[in-house]
């Protein structure tokens, strides 16, 4: 396979089978398990899948109806409502790339791009890049995140009750309503039986499969798909292999999952292991934000895993720092921590990136007042001195920098909702846990004390 192709390239190629021809909708599959749904990309909704389908077809958790219309969409020269996303990207500036360039391009996908342009949409395609979500079990309450996603988060809502904002994320019915409530792990969960009796041919064709969750250590099937690769005789070793998790599981749990990693690179069975991560603010407020998190321990992992893996080729640890209106005022002293651990081990020891919350909206950037924007100023400062002591790089601090972009795009507009939102969701979780915003967060205490 070839490392991809130009996307500007690649634009032009598309646009001559059509303006809304995108090859991810063929070779990319986000899969969620534990509640039977799908999507290509990251960007339209998610849909359910047919179950019936899957008991002659397991190949259905990708080659869903509702998949297979859209790619007729587009091969008939049409651009289908759910890729609005893109559209609206290529709308705006007829000169821009879209995330439908960007994915085609990829060498997961243009390598693919005559088959695909002369298929017929009907006919069953296996994806090449896939993420899969086998469970939600889940040790964490991150605020961002919602019952359908965590298991912990479950248990608290149905104890509880959903938290009194205007939005839904938390709330069971609409949960139910919308087709997201999680099998319960013990009850048989016929996706994932599904997916195993898929696995012998998709993995044949993957250039890469990610773990995600819950927390992918909590859940077994992580760890069967570990081992049989290194049980496979003839693997697949162009495999990228990615993997999340929280790192502050059970200790037995961690060290199997070390130990199953050292196994696979040591036995070239894949071609990379990319582990990712998530953390987005320091101490305390980490912890607030991230319910579950131990944060001493967490960088003691971090360490752990740098310490063992940092000098290989074939191994990446990537930060996934999801920022939001509360990383604000620790964000500086928690990249501290992560360029500590590179001053040790090197720059490449691990890359940080930086993706922002849009949902829910009381946690995205765009709730923070103009007067507290300094905090955001002092986070590029920081990470820019760090360029300039060699410990990050310039597109690491880009990643930020975007998102000041974003944050003054939206000042004009009303955020009263999403701040009374965020307050009556802080006020409810200082009562559940016994914590209080104000002596967490002094930096903002001021601010919120107005809301």
């Amino acid at each position: 396979m070839s490392e991809g192709e130009d996307p500007h390239k690649m634009k032009a190629r598309l646009n001559k089978i059509g303006p809304g021809f995108c090859l991810a909708k063929w070779t990319q599959l986000t899969l969620n398990l534990q509640n039977g749904t799908a999507h290509s990309c990251h960007h339209p909704p998610v849909h359910k899948i047919d179950i019936d389908q899957l008991k002659h077809n397991p190949s259905a958790l990708h080659n869903t109806e509702h998949k297979k219309i859209r790619r007729k969409q587009m091969l008939d020269g049409e651009r289908p409502s759910e890729c609005d996303y893109c559209w609206r990207v290529e709308d705006a500036d007829a000169a821009a790339l879209s995330d439908r360039h960007i994915k085609s391009a990829f060498s997961w996908s243009a390598d693919q791009f005559a088959t695909i342009a002369n298929s017929d949409s009907t006919v069953n395609y296996q994806p090449s890049y896939v993420e899969v979500s086998f469970s939600h079990a889940c040790n964490f309450k991150c605020m961002y995140c919602s019952p359908s996603i965590s298991t912990s988060w479950m248990k608290d809502v149905k104890q509880h009750g959903a938290f009194p904002t205007t939005d839904r994320y938390n709330n069971l019915e609409w949960i139910e309503k919308t087709g997201k409530m999680p099998i319960p792990q013990r009850e048989h969960n016929p996706y994932v039986a599904a997916f195993w009796r898929w696995w012998p041919d998709l993995y044949r064709g993957l250039h890469t499969f990610r773990i995600t969750g819950g927390e992918p250590l909590m859940s077994k099937d992580t760890f069967r798909l570990m081992q049989s690769i290194l049980d496979e005789p003839n693997p697949n070793k162009n495999l990228l292999l990615g993997i999340n998790s929280n790192f502050v599981v059970e200790p037995k749990l961690f060290d199997r999952f070390l130990s199953l990693a050292q196994q696979l690179l040591d036995s070239g069975k894949i071609r990379k292991l990319e582990i990712y991560t998530s953390a987005e603010a320091h101490g305390d407020q980490a912890e607030y934000i991230r319910n579950g998190l131990d944060y001493g321990v967490f960088i003691d992992n971090v360490k752990r895993v740098c310490k063992q893996f940092a000098n290989r080729d074939d191994f990446t640890l990537t930060f996934m720092c999801t920022y939001n209106v509360l990383s604000v005022a620790t964000f500086p002293a928690f990249i501290d921590d992560l360029v500590a651990v590179r001053s040790q081990y090197g720059l490449h020891c691990m890359y940080i990136d930086i993706p922002y919350v849009r949902y829910p909206e009381m946690m995205d950037i765009k709730v923070l007042p103009e007067s507290l924007l300094h905090l955001l100023y002092r986070s590029i400062s920081s990470l820019q001195s760090h360029v300039s002591n060699g410990l990050m790089h310039n597109s690491e601090v880009a990643k930020l920098e975007r998102i000041v972009e974003y944050y003054k795009s939206t000042i004009k507009d009303d955020q009263t909702v999403h701040r009374n939102n965020l307050k009556a969701y802080c006020v409810e979780l200082d009562r559940r846990r016994g914590t209080d915003f104000g002596t967490v967060y002094p930096q903002l205490k001021e601010w919120y004390d107005t809301l």
